[in-house]
């Protein structure tokens, strides 16, 4: 928890604030951290139609999804990419494991290009894969090192990494999908969705970060994405943080789910009140995390 400028950590079970779980969907607001500091610099453009950061461009349909369709969930593409129903029954406890980089990249082509930014609101792991993957693209440099090096670093997340360290491994708690231990999932192209992994000490950080974001080295990126851009039956979106009304406040959040773990991250900027929970359990949407957390704010 954080009030003000003071984090409160905790643990159950003998976990400790250095215990390191997935993020699963959590991931997401870093994905739109990066895309924010990214405009910022001038690298991209918000605006600017998704498929022309492709190798070689090619035509921009009108109306085509742009970056942030994409980091809003409004670019019109499905939850799934296509053909990973068919990959995930080769690995039905890892289901992204085994769908193929090149796979991802033919996908990517043909789907910006039918992609309308028209779309209403329609969560898609997808849409963030490849925002993730097309920011790799524009920086020239690998998405995951791009979050590792402007986003985690600046903030001083140093456990929040996709690939955990030899020595940090015995930190990695297990999952479970019930009482069943289940292994941890691999997001390969589409680590932009879902591929982080954090401990409640590092989420203290950044939840700090973003109730008061002046004076962070990504304070004009932090803003970006919590700004509201779109309005949808029972809330707004920002980039990637969904902003919800809890009596006469506002509270930013997004939560996460892989195979065996689950996450939430939710924070009220009027009173200065965020929590980060992180769990190494999974099981139906909505999850007993996220109504806990919206409780503890209420």
């Amino acid at each position: 928890m954080v009030r003000d400028a003071d984090v409160t950590l905790g643990g159950l079970g003998g976990a400790s604030p250095q215990a390191i779980f997935q993020l699963g969907s959590v991931t997401k607001v870093f994905t739109a951290l990066l895309l924010a500091d990214m405009a910022e610099r001038g690298e991209v453009s918000l605006s600017e139609p998704a498929v022309s950061y492709l190798p070689g461009g090619g035509k921009r349909p009108e109306g085509a999804a742009t970056l942030a369709d994409l980091a809003t969930h409004t670019s019109g593409l499905p939850r799934l990419p296509p053909g990973l129903a068919w990959y995930s029954r080769l690995s039905p406890r890892d289901p992204y494991a085994r769908y193929p980089a090149s796979r991802f990249a033919r996908a990517a082509r043909q789907s910006l290009r039918s992609a309308s930014g028209a779309s209403g609101y329609q969560y898609s792991n997808y849409g963030f894969g490849l925002l993730g993957y097309l920011l790799g693209l524009a920086a020239g440099s690998p998405y995951e090192m791009l979050v590792t090096e402007r986003i985690c670093g600046p903030l001083g997340l140093r456990d929040t990494t996709f690939e955990v360290p030899a020595p940090s491994r015995d930190r990695v708690v297990q999952g479970y999908a019930g009482r069943r231990a289940v292994p941890a999932w691999h997001l390969g192209a589409l680590a932009g969705a879902g591929g982080l992994y954090s401990t409640a000490a590092d989420m203290g950080t950044f939840l700090r970060a973003c109730l008061r974001p002046a004076g962070s080295p990504l304070e004009g990126a932090i803003r970006a994405t919590l700004a509201p851009r779109l309005a949808f039956p029972g809330g707004q979106v920002g980039l990637a943080w969904h902003l919800t009304r809890l009596g006469d406040r506002t509270v930013s959040w997004h939560n996460g789910m892989t195979g065996g773990f689950s996450s939430m991250v939710a924070f009220d900027p009027a009173r200065k009140l965020g929590i980060a929970a992180l769990a190494n359990s999974a099981g139906e949407l909505p999850s007993p995390l996220d109504r806990a957390v919206f409780d503890a704010l209420r």
